[in-house]
């Protein structure tokens, strides 16, 4: 199975993304700090000094991951993913959340999903350190399904110009270091859904590969909050950069916050997949470069730093309870991500 098979064609969304560009960027005034291929859009405030904080804002959705939280009666960790996935869009540019602004929406709206998702938003924005300043909610027949749940958000945050990461501190010779994600996030759902449906199992089944673990637990797996172990290494300057693994996994996030010159080099044998990854590759029979680029392969956020500073700050790390993996390395040469084998 390939994602395109599941309904989801990466190359044609690249190549959307390329034709609205010179229309998004003919908007950007002074104000904005330059970030083409940022996880977040960045700039200063009208009026504001010279040391004055930086806006950072985010939009994600949470996707069909709510399709199998809806069967699984787990709507309220699905919703606050999205909070965990904008605060990690804007962590790899150094900043730290101060909004969620939240859109829900129905072919008709039922109270107890809808209630569900906010008190979900609710608890992660706690835990992130953000407000839930408002949001839209919509019902519209002639648009969704009935019995799904759209959700998506538009994060805020703040960071100050000198901590702003673009990926210019990167440099051939610089480690790259991979923290674990606890599963999908919330991408690559479309092709798990297919995969899952074609298998035959049940949510409540085991885990192949990991039978003290049922299928709809592994593929529910929260969306892991980065912050609390990297905000000391960014506030210390010891960060050259942060990719969060989302839509088009390892190497397409990777590349977004490359300069010029620089090439990064990923070693797949650098790691175990985890059980749900290989489970998914095989049941599916999912080709190696579909896999690459729909899912995260058990690699949540990359970490460019100095090489002198990488097996301290892999300590560092691991001290505050992440699992990390020398992933590779960044070396000279034309822009871009390569898989060393």
């Amino acid at each position: 199975m390939r994602y395109r098979d599941a309904g989801v064609d990466v190359a044609r969304a690249e190549a959307v993304k390329h034709t609205i560009g010179e229309a998004v960027r003919a908007t950007w005034g002074p104000a904005v700090r330059p970030l083409p291929a940022g996880f977040a859009g960045v700039m200063s405030f009208p009026g504001a000094g010279a040391g004055t904080p930086l806006l950072a804002a985010t939009m994600d959705g949470v996707g069909t991951k709510l399709h199998v939280a809806i069967a699984a009666g787990r709507v309220a960790d699905a919703a606050a993913d999205l909070v965990y996935h904008g605060a990690n869009d804007l962590l790899c540019h150094g900043a730290r959340p101060l909004a969620l602004l939240d859109y829900v929406a129905q072919s008709r709206l039922d109270p107890a999903v809808v209630a569900a998702v906010i008190a979900g938003l609710a608890r992660a924005c706690g835990e992130v350190g953000a407000a839930l300043l408002g949001g839209e909610t919509a019902e519209m027949p002639d648009t969704y399904l009935p019995g799904v749940v759209d959700v998506a958000g538009c994060m805020i945050g703040v960071v100050a110009p000198s901590r702003l990461l673009d990926g210019s501190a990167v440099r051939p010779g610089d480690r790259l270091l991979g923290l674990a994600s606890d599963g999908l996030h919330t991408n690559g759902f479309s092709l798990a859904r297919l995969v899952l449906e074609r298998s035959g199992l049940a949510l409540d089944a085991p885990l192949p590969g990991d039978p003290r673990r049922r299928v709809g637990e592994a593929l529910l797996a929260p969306h892991r909050w980065y912050g609390p172990a990297l905000e000391p290494a960014l506030e210390a300057g010891r960060v050259h950069a942060l990719a969060h693994v989302t839509g088009g996994g390892i190497a397409g996030n990777l590349a977004r916050v490359l300069p010029a010159g620089c090439r990064g080099r990923v070693d797949p044998g650098a790691w175990a997949r985890p059980p749900l990854f290989r489970w998914l590759i095989e049941a599916g029979a999912v080709p190696e470069d579909d896999a690459r680029s729909a899912l995260n392969l058990g690699i949540g956020m990359v970490v460019a730093c100095a090489a002198e500073d990488a097996a301290a700050l892999r300590a560092e790390l691991e001290g505050r309870g992440e699992r990390l993996v020398a992933l590779g390395e960044v070396a000279a040469g034309e822009r871009g991500v390569e898989w060393t084998s």
